[in-house]
């Protein structure tokens, strides 16, 4: 296990919190909730000569999305609970267009052109692809995330060979997942 080297001196000047959840509904859907909170430890006085006082919200901004298990979006929501300016709650309803989407490779890049400048809302946006990477952490617990899919590339939608731990030539792929080291040589 590594562990993070010593940090120089310093003092905290700012917090950004995102959390992720999953829940899986009575309909069998799967619900996707993200929160991002920004705090400062001391008060700030925004352009609007709006105040903060430490510790306050600066942005709490939520996004729900409500997928199947093939990862298709058929429900979108986003709410700015706190935000700096009057204008941030206008841009909420355009993260409907996430609707018929699919979660799959492609999709972050996706979300940024849809939501980039003003058609959309940085915090709002930047909840959007650990939302992506939660829902495949669901699947892929569930199992459902390793079966069979003629849409994904080799015919599966698993995350072997998607990061250094599941490389193709590494220990737990030869150990748990020969088969798709057979199916990445054909």
């Amino acid at each position: 296990m590594s562990v993070a080297p010593p940090a120089a001196p310093r003092r905290p000047i700012h917090l950004r919190r995102i959390t992720c959840e999953a829940f899986e509904r009575e309909d069998g859907l799967l619900d996707i909730e993200a929160l991002l909170i920004d705090t400062k430890p001391t008060p700030v006085r925004l352009v609007t000569d709006k105040s903060v006082e430490p510790g306050s919200a600066i942005h709490r901004m939520r996004v729900r999305l409500t997928v199947n298990r093939d990862r298709w979006i058929v429900e979108a929501s986003a709410y700015s609970e706190e935000h700096p300016y009057q204008e941030c709650e206008g841009i909420e309803a355009a993260y409907r267009r996430l609707v018929g989407l699919r979660i799959e490779p492609g999709f972050t890049r996706q979300v940024k052109r849809l939501f980039r400048g003003d058609a959309g809302c940085t915090h709002i946006s930047e909840l959007i692809p650990p939302m992506a990477s939660t829902l495949f952490q669901v699947l892929w617990a569930d199992s459902a995330f390793v079966s069979p899919d003629p849409a994904s590339p080799g015919g599966h939608s698993s995350p072997v060979g998607a990061c250094h731990g599941l490389r193709l030539d590494g220990q737990v792929v030869r150990t748990y997942f020969p088969a798709s080291r057979k199916e990445s040589a054909s």
